[in-house]
């Protein structure tokens, strides 16, 4: 019987993280465009993969983002089937029509997959727009009209997908997650707004305690459910995905909030005059009221956009720069209640206006640069926002130009793969050739074990999916019932997407066999598509085993540990950079900060590129002794290492003076992230090799910069804490599993 528990647990589990909407809308689109194709008598196969490829790609989060991953994906998609329709075109010489084929496709799959460092968007639908290709490679047009008719097709269904997706049938798969969270925020602002103060040795203390008592098992729990359905988000690239990494600091936000609200508690117990129980009571009613507004602006959309919650918007002017005007105002001796008060609520104003910027992030999909900074540096970052905009992309590129760079090493992979793809099926005349192509390219991953396990769940699931798909061949007599099974086939594909991907190939495999059947009823037609798969599987593990071979799974400890020392390095920079004469700045700033900048980027991306590929791993799920699970944490630490990238991008813009307690604080600051580093490579930093700026000279700053240079300060070491217990939870995690 417990057994028995046991395993519809596990099964009531799997059926939960079906996505059945995002399934329904796949079979609605795929159903809708091939019904129009029938009507207009056009061929139904590149307007239903256009409909089904465009729900696949869709993340989820603000509109913009998921309108941008559909968009590129429909301008990737159409290129990729014209230049694949036109690259397999028949040449009076065959040889050389061959070497041009195999040359395009090498250029192309380099091209496409090397891209994936420039935006998120480019990263989602990469492998898609490849797939694209070789379906226009292996159609049967190979003219400039023939080739522009079907990309026309696959954009429409594409098109239509997008409408249903962003307007008539709109679905956050950070729903769950981003509810979850607000909860938290929901149970903090419950008890602050109903703390009371009670008198000492009585019954209505001893009442008060257990109800904190009880808040805090709750508050656990609350957190602990939310990083559960953080943690099982099914959106692809989900350390990638600005909703995710908002949602993470506002989880971790939350958590430190909690801590301070029950210090605020404890000091509560120790006031002794009236003058400090008003203090102290004002400070949680304000605190209860900001986290409502965080609370309120996570369970459901703003109606502004969440544009109240910006550095100049109402709740902000409420809640943040009101309580800071009234922070100043507060005198009071060190050692007193208040004294201890004041910077603990300093420290809580930091964090709700981090709060702020990330549900803003939430909503609108951009990260604020300046991070909360003060007016004047905000006027400064727009400023230079355009001039930044135009070299973000470059930068990526140069970060990832060289041979440490596990995405130009893939990129290089890939292209070797689909020439040789080419290559083959021409040689050896395989049948529907684009088939094994486009598996060869879904399975190899940048590393040897995701390759493996993928090729393993592909080879399986086509294998199972193509018995199926003979006995539906065999069974459809019709094009109408070809189209109701292959819309039941589609919904069942998109729903298991985040489950399993053997499942996910099992309902994809009939799903396609049947859009391509060459005659009706010819069942044999799906051991093409099982042929071919085995073959082009064969293909990625034998490239991945020649090809810059993995030989055991890249540790994500020691990504993390080299993305903390070259953030700390980037700190080392900017500290050389403010002992540099003004005039020898922008010399500084191009032999310096920019390579500083580009090993950050590059160290985070490769951290980001692990966790992605770790977070679809079942076996990447476990916890540590105090019960965090390693997803979320690993999560939480790329996370901050961007933002404090970003941070000390802001500090560089600012400065610091000649301030010699700032100085040491931002060294102490890079001393403890190179200790976070080497707990985690073992003992190994990586630094950047800078060049030597050129000879130091005195610098100084504008003393209107004073304020905001201490608040990017604080922010550093607030950052540093966060990863310094991160790194001690993977530490704990990975010791206790060795």
């Amino acid at each position: 019987m417990a057994a028995f528990a046991r395993r519809w647990t596990q099964v009531s589990a799997v059926l939960r993280r079906l996505q059945w909407t995002r399934g329904l809308r796949a079979g609605v689109a795929v159903a809708a465009a091939m019904i129009v194709c029938r009507m207009l008598g056009k061929p139904m196969g590149w307007a239903a993969l256009g409909g089904f490829e465009a729900i696949l790609v869709d993340n989820g989060g603000p509109y913009r983002s998921r309108l941008a991953t559909m968009s590129t994906l429909m301008v990737g998609g159409a290129a990729g089937c014209v230049i694949g329709s036109l690259a397999s075109a028949p040449f009076t010489s065959y040889n050389l029509g061959l070497l041009i084929a195999c040359t395009v496709t090498a250029a192309f799959c380099f091209a496409v997959t090397f891209a994936r460092v420039i935006s998120q968007p480019i990263a989602s639908t990469s492998v898609i727009i490849l797939v694209i290709y070789f379906a226009g490679y292996g159609s049967s047009t190979h003219t400039l009209s023939g080739s522009l008719g079907n990309a026309l097709a696959f954009v429409l269904g594409g098109t239509w997908a997008a409408l249903l997706s962003l307007g008539l049938w709109p679905v956050d798969p950070f729903r769950p997650a981003r509810r979850a969270v607000a909860e938290c925020y929901t149970v903090l602002a419950d008890f602050a707004a109903t703390v009371r103060p009670t008198p000492p040795h009585s019954d209505q203390r001893e009442r008060e305690r257990l109800r904190t008592h009880d808040f805090q098992r709750t508050m656990r729990l609350t957190m602990e459910a939310a990083r559960g359905a953080l943690e099982t988000t099914a959106a692809r690239t989900t350390a990638r995905t600005v909703r995710a990494r908002n949602l993470t600091v506002l989880l971790e936000t939350a958590d430190i909030l909690f801590s301070e609200t029950i210090r605020w508690a404890e000091l509560l117990e120790g006031t002794s005059t009236d003058t400090e129980v008003s203090v102290l009571l004002d400070a949680f009613r304000w605190m209860s009221g900001a986290e409502r507004a965080i609370a309120r602006g996570l369970e459901h959309r703003p109606s502004d956009a969440a544009a109240s919650f910006a550095p100049d918007g109402s709740h902000s002017l409420q809640h943040v720069q009101r309580r800071a005007e009234e922070i100043r105002s507060h005198g009071a001796d060190e050692a007193s209640v208040l004294g201890h008060l004041i910077p603990e609520e300093r420290d809580a104003l930091q964090n709700i206006e981090i709060a702020f910027e990330s549900v803003r992030a939430v909503w609108t999909g951009a990260e604020i640069r300046a991070g909360g900074a003060a007016e004047r540096w905000e006027g400064l970052a727009k400023r230079s926002a355009a001039a930044e905009t135009g070299a973000r992309w470059t930068d990526a590129v140069r970060a990832n130009w060289n041979r440490q760079s596990l995405m130009l090493r893939h990129a290089l992979r890939v292209a070797v793969v689909g020439g040789v793809d080419v290559l083959l099926m021409h040689r050896l005349h395989v049948s529907h050739g684009s088939w094994m192509a486009m598996t060869s390219i879904i399975v190899l991953q940048p590393h040897g074990s995701g390759t493996l396990r993928k090729t393993y769940q592909r080879v399986v699931g086509t294998i199972a999916g193509g018995v199926l798909a003979a006995i539906l061949a065999a069974l459809i007599h019709t094009q109408v019932g070809i189209i109701a099974v292959v819309t039941i086939t589609s919904v069942l594909t998109l729903a298991t997407f985040a489950v399993d991907y053997a499942w996910y190939t099992f309902f994809l495999t009939p799903t396609f066999v049947l859009l391509s059947l060459p005659r009706p009823q010819d069942w044999h037609f799906a051991g093409v598509r099982m042929g071919t798969t085995v073959l082009g599987a064969m293909v990625a593990l034998l490239a991945m085993r020649l090809l810059w071979p993995e030989k055991e799974e890249m540790q994500l400890g020691h990504l993390l540990g080299r993305g903390a020392a070259a953030d700390a390095a980037y700190v080392r920079a900017m500290l050389r950079f403010w002992t540099v004469a003004k005039e020898q700045r922008p010399n500084a700033d191009r032999e310096l900060m920019a390579p500083a900048r580009r090993r950050c980027g590059l160290a985070i991306n490769d951290a980001e590129e692990a966790l992605d590929r770790l977070m679809q791993e079942p076996t990447f799920g476990r916890h540590s002794p105090n019960g965090k699970d390693i997803k979320t944490t690993s999560l939480t630490f790329v996370t901050y290492l961007r933002r404090f990238t970003r941070s000390v991008t802001t500090l560089e813009g600012v400065g610091m003076g000649d301030d010699s307690s700032a100085i040491q604080r931002v060294e102490a600051v890079a001393n403890r992230l190179e200790a976070v580093s080497d707990r985690l490579i073992g003992n190994t930093s990586v630094a950047p090799d800078l060049q030597s700026p050129p000879e130091p000279a005195p610098a100084t700053i504008p003393a209107a910069f004073t304020g905001v240079a201490q608040q990017q300060i604080r922010r550093l070491e607030r950052q540093t804490e966060v990863m310094e217990r991160a790194a001690a939870e993977i530490l704990l995690a990975n010791a206790t599993h060795a």
